[in-house]
């Protein structure tokens, strides 16, 4: 039985990272005190905290099953609304502005939910450990009233077990023009599109293809595959599908709207202030580039994206549209 002063010796900390010793998981834990997740990513803030002397000094861990005791014991706030995307589309964008008001919790691709859930056990399981874990990751540090979360995009292939866990959660997708994301990615490949290092998005795809067809190619069946676990959710009541040509008033209208949030001038003000600078590196200013991206497209991108992603794309916009 956990008493009250263990949960309080903990309500400063954060999990990050999930590891297993004698057959038994493990949590180890980050002290952040009142530091706010702002970065454009969870281990920005994480790496930052444990490069101070107390982190190096002492750190918690605590068998898995911890966390069930703060489940039991002390409820966080709810989720108020999940971030799902295709990756370099602007669902950063949508995270920092949220990140920028303080009565928020942003949750920007925490890398343990996705250690959850590319875990071999069974899925029961996997559901009861991301409850606990979301749970902790949503206790009030700084007395904050809204707790959110951005996925990594790969985990729309993990949708359906996450309705399952949070089945009132309310929930966007997040797209973009194909070509414009496969000329991105083409610049700086995501870990998505590195052959071989998500197994689920490269199921059907022998090892010896995917680096024998044209990285553009890969790209766009990987894109594929993250469209295509959508599409059966397109008549969920909690979802709503937001293309980066919205962006960023449709945060002020319909997000915030979809999240039943309503927040005062100043507050949208602050968001608003946010979008002057690019998301992932806070340093420069936010400049449109999907102009130049269509421009710098090579023939094979372009092909592999009208083949492979464009009808999947169209077939998006359509249910966007039906759903104004």
């Amino acid at each position: 039985m956990v008493l009250e002063n263990d949960l309080e010796k903990f309500r400063d900390w954060s999990p990050i990272r999930i590891y297993w010793r004698e057959n038994r998981p493990f949590v180890d834990w980050c002290w952040l005190g009142k530091e706010r997740f702002t970065d454009s990513f969870f281990d920005i803030t994480i790496q930052r905290q444990l490069s101070k002397p107390f982190n190096q000094l002492f750190r918690h861990q605590t068998p898995l099953e911890f966390l069930g005791e703060i489940y039991e014991n002390r409820k966080g706030i709810a989720p108020t609304g999940f971030i799902f995307h295709i990756s370099r589309c602007g669902s950063t964008l949508v995270s920092q502005m949220l990140a920028a008001l303080e009565q928020n919790i942003v949750l920007s691709e925490p890398p343990l939910i996705d250690a959850i859930l590319r875990l071999q056990i069974p899925d029961e399981t996997k559901i009861e450990w991301l409850k606990w874990l979301v749970n902790t990751f949503a206790q009030p540090r700084n007395e904050e009233k809204h707790f959110f979360i951005k996925f990594d995009s790969w985990s729309t292939l993990d949708l359906a077990l996450i309705k399952r866990a949070f089945p009132d959660a309310p929930w966007i997708f997040m797209y973009r023009n194909p070509v414009e994301i496969i000329v991105s990615h083409k610049r700086q490949p995501g870990m998505q599109m590195i052959p071989g290092q998500i197994q689920q998005l490269s199921a059907g795809i022998s090892f010896e293809e995917s680096f024998q067809m044209p990285s553009e190619e890969y790209c766009a069946r990987i894109l594929a595959k993250m469209c295509e676990s959508v599409m059966p959710f397109s008549d969920d009541k909690d979802v709503k599908f937001i293309n980066y040509t919205q962006l960023p008033d449709v945060v002020f209208t319909e997000i915030l709207a979809h999240f039943k949030l309503d927040f005062s001038t100043e507050d949208l003000e602050k968001m608003r202030f946010s979008t002057q600078f690019n998301a992932k590196t806070p340093s420069l200013n936010f400049t449109p580039d999907s102009e130049s991206k269509k421009k710098e497209a090579s023939e094979i991108a372009v092909r592999a994206a009208e083949k492979i992603v464009d009808p999947l794309y169209e077939k998006l916009e359509e249910i966007r549209k039906s759903k104004i």
